[in-house]
């Protein structure tokens, strides 16, 4: 009777997992620039790992209330968020200057240039006010040459009824900051 019981409960547990299913999204389009051909020697571009507050970089699909981070409860990024900022910063970076090579990935040599973001924001609210602010560095490898500083802020509104309305806006914020990001100087 007991183990009837306890598989009884067992069964209706695990049909209350399975309810809905979990969707994993990324910011990354599938799209990646070309680059340099083999063989010649390119300025090289590295892209630090974007920097994000504490609180918005985790796996956790988020909506901002006021002061309350809403999580989703079935949809999730494939990783982190700063990783899926990183990846979709240097694709479109990348997509800018497809002379140079435009990378996150560890290089074996001092790079050219280096790029280190800081997103002090990046929120998408329940009324469907989505903003990225950024603050940058372009780092050159010639102590010689000087720092570029810059600073952003993007808005836009659209809809939150669903995940994919949460993931489209936050896109198109790091689309716009690829945007701004002066990388056409970088020789």
């Amino acid at each position: 009777m007991i183990r009837a019981l306890l598989a009884g409960a067992l069964a209706l547990a695990l049909a209350g997992c399975a309810g809905s299913a979990a969707s994993l999204y990324t910011l990354g389009t599938g799209q990646t620039a070309a680059g340099p051909m083999h063989g010649q020697v390119p300025v090289v571009i590295a892209i630090a790992r974007v920097r994000i507050p504490d609180e918005l970089d985790s796996e956790d699909l988020l909506v901002r209330a006021g002061s309350v981070l809403r999580r989703s409860p079935n949809g999730h990024w494939a990783t982190r968020l700063s990783t899926e900022v990183t990846d979709r910063i240097t694709d479109r970076l990348a997509a800018r200057r497809p002379d140079a090579l435009v990378t996150s990935g560890d290089q074996a040599q001092t790079p050219d240039w280096q790029i280190v973001i800081t997103l002090s924001r990046l929120d998408v609210s329940a009324d469907g006010h989505a903003v990225l602010a950024a603050d940058w560095v372009i780092v050159p490898r010639d102590p010689a040459r000087p720092l570029r500083r810059d600073r952003a802020v993007i808005a836009l509104d659209g809809a939150v009824a669903t995940d994919l309305d949460v993931v489209r806006p936050e896109g198109a914020l790091v689309d716009g900051l690829g945007q701004v990001i002066d990388v056409a100087g970088l020789k």
